[in-house]
């Protein structure tokens, strides 16, 4: 009984990022980001965990419940559609290159250690990987939604104006 609860985390966490989304982002910016956050949040999460823990076993969930697929929780995934949409809501606030620089390495690092968490709790398991390695994908995968955000909001105005 106590590993269906101990399942139910990956949907806890699902929500709890739904909430915070929800308290940081206005509605109408949700709704228009939510494409950004299902491609830049679920897809590439799904990419990379369909890499990681089924192709490569380099990572193995535990206490996977009824919504996982491939020992991958589905909720887990699901939960990087609100972290993406707060990504690219606030990436607007960014004026520089260097302030963007620390932007993306800031989610990145945050990324690494809320992955470290679910390691210290028991929830995950790294094979053949480590914290610094979730770092710098977080970094890759962090670079193609900066990159949309910039160029279709133009965000950081004319770049070369800054040269």
């Amino acid at each position: 009984m106590a590993v269906l609860f101990r399942g139910l985390i990956w949907v806890e966490l699902f929500f709890m990022f739904m909430f915070a989304v929800i308290i940081a982002v206005p509605r109408n910016q949700i709704i228009r980001l939510l494409p950004v956050g299902f491609f830049g949040g679920f897809g590439q999460a799904i990419l990379i965990l369909g890499l990681l823990v089924p192709v490569l076993g380099w990572w193995r969930f535990n206490y996977t419940d009824f919504f996982s697929v491939a020992g991958i929780p589905l909720f887990i995934a699901l939960a990087w559609l609100p972290v993406v949409i707060i990504y690219a809501y606030y990436l607007n606030r960014v004026k520089n290159r260097e302030g963007l620089i620390a932007y993306i390495t800031g989610f990145s690092l945050s990324t690494a250690l809320y992955v470290h968490w679910l390691i210290r709790a028991g929830f995950l398991v790294f094979v053949n990987w480590n914290s610094l390695f979730t770092f710098l994908v977080a970094i890759i995968l962090f670079s193609p939604v900066t990159y949309y955000v910039v160029k279709t909001e133009n965000i950081l105005g004319s770049l070369r104006e800054l040269e």
